[in-house]
């Protein structure tokens, strides 16, 4: 395959995915609202039919909450997927994560330290714990640069969180022809 789709609904979260997953191949899409996302990416595998990865943020760590999400949302992109490879990837509780992944990476982009309670918090809040680091003023423009200062060993760390170490593994499954022709929903927690 040539190319894949990875689409997100926030920028913030296709920086992250873009910088960390750091693969020529991929073409990452913000759509910037979730159900522009879930539109997007059921248009792109019934239209172009590219291997498509749909990102989303799960906004929970209650068990129900995350199966009924899995089935409402990998039901719709099994639905209109044309039969073409794909993947539901819930990040839980949001992309944010990964980069509270190698705290020491985090905190030379950010140009200081986290405080012990930010970082437990970020394992529950990440996107509200990463905003309040950064501050008031462009909270959304200083993200985006924070992210584009990690350094690249900090980036080949958080490769191994559970949400890009799905991705890959989609890449790699329709590279080898072993994926399936309908939805595989992951966890990524």
């Amino acid at each position: 395959m040539d190319c894949f789709v990875i689409v997100v609904d926030n920028a913030v979260a296709a920086r992250i995915v873009e910088r960390v997953l750091a693969d020529s191949r991929v073409d990452v899409r913000n759509e910037q609202e979730r159900s522009n996302a879930m539109m997007s990416a059921t248009r792109i595998l019934f239209y172009d039919t590219t291997p498509t990865v749909l990102l989303l943020d799960s906004d929970s760590l209650e068990d129900r909450a995350i199966e009924e999400e899995q089935l409402e949302i990998g039901g719709y992109l099994r639905r209109g997927s044309g039969g073409h490879p794909n993947r539901l990837v819930l990040a839980i509780p949001q992309v944010e994560g990964v980069l509270f992944s190698d705290r020491a990476g985090l905190e030379n982009a950010l140009g200081k330290k986290i405080k012990d309670d930010d970082f437990f918090e970020a394992r529950f809040r990440p996107k509200a714990v990463f905003y309040r680091l950064l501050g008031k003023k462009n909270p959304q423009e200083r993200a985006l640069a924070v992210i584009d200062r990690i350094d690249e060993t900090s980036l080949r760390r958080m490769a191994a969180h559970p949400v890009i170490r799905d991705i890959r593994q989609f890449i790699d499954d329709v590279e080898r022809g072993k994926t399936g022709r309908t939805a595989k929903v992951r966890r990524a927690s």
